[in-house]
């Protein structure tokens, strides 16, 4: 079992990325090669790229960069190319499995895990986490619906190369968008933090804001650190206000914006009667 385990679950683009640097140095906490393992996810079929085929051309692509290298420069990354080649090995994932992925741990407190999808997971999902380790904190990142979405919205034009044609693309292409049931998930915060909670106690459960963290990043990483149980060592302010994985500022055309905002307004008003509406939400 993995004694200790660490799982950062969303929602896309409320600074998932940014946690995941600010932790990925520290001498507590082990991260594999790989950022998003995403196997929990795959296990209950919320997505299938874990794959026999898949995990064998990220080993592929491993295998090309370090391959034209001399033998000290393959022996300085010997240890990915063992990870991936583990990764890529058996044909079907399982439990022991994505255990062996944290195998090269050298003694750190915690393994980590990052995946936007782990929140969409019912109680079936959370049952392999907890088969896995005893002791699971899990951190759910939030931020203001509308400019999540909007920023959700061109990372993906950015992420199928048409970034500079965000805006081009057109309105139907923005409102259909929004209507594929795989990008508008991560909008969806109440039913993902009743899934949450139906399977995690309080003290196995953090809501982190993304808005919180821009203002104060050392204050609330500090936060994340204590929930944990990890000592505060390591964290500096040097960098931690500088924006990661950032998309180009196009503004939100007012017809755009009307509409995903009333697309929006059962999701902020179902936030406010749960409790887990920020108050540095604007909705404007």
């Amino acid at each position: 079992m993995i004694n200790n385990l660490f799982l950062s679950v969303g929602a896309m683009k409320a600074g998932t990325t940014w946690l995941y640097e600010q932790l990925k140095d520290l001498p507590d906490i082990y991260f594999t090669p790989e950022k998003e393992i995403h196997y929990f996810a795959n296990k209950v079929g919320i997505e299938k790229q874990l794959n026999h085929r898949n995990r064998i051309l990220k080993l592929k692509s491993v295998m090309e960069r370090y391959g034209a290298g001399n033998p000290k420069f393959i022996s300085q990354n010997i240890d990915e190319i063992v990870w991936y080649a583990n990764y890529a090995h058996p044909e079907e994932i399982s439990n022991e499995w994505y255990e062996s992925l944290f195998s090269q741990n050298p003694g750190k407190k915690f393994c980590a895990d990052f995946s936007n999808l782990y929140c969409q997971m019912d109680e079936e999902g959370w049952r392999n986490v907890h088969e896995i380790s005893p002791n699971v904190k899990v951190v759910y990142t939030l931020r203001d619906p509308l400019s999540r979405l909007w920023s959700h919205y061109k990372f993906h034009m950015k992420w199928v190369g048409q970034e500079d044609n965000a805006l081009d693309a057109g309105f139907e292409n923005f409102k259909n968008l929004l209507d594929k049931p795989w990008f508008w998930c991560n909008a969806e915060y109440a039913r993902n933090y009743r899934k949450l909670t139906a399977s995690l106690s309080e003290n196995q459960l953090m809501l982190l804001y993304f808005e919180d963290f821009r203002e104060k990043p050392v204050q609330n990483l500090k936060r994340v650190l204590k929930f944990i149980g990890l000592e505060e060592r390591g964290v500096e302010s040097l960098g931690l206000e500088k924006k990661v994985n950032p998309t180009k500022n196009f503004d939100f055309p007012d017809e755009w914006r009307s509409y995903a905002l009333e697309k929006l307004e059962p999701i902020y008003e179902e936030c406010e009667q749960l409790g887990i509406a920020s108050s540095k939400w604007s909705r404007e």
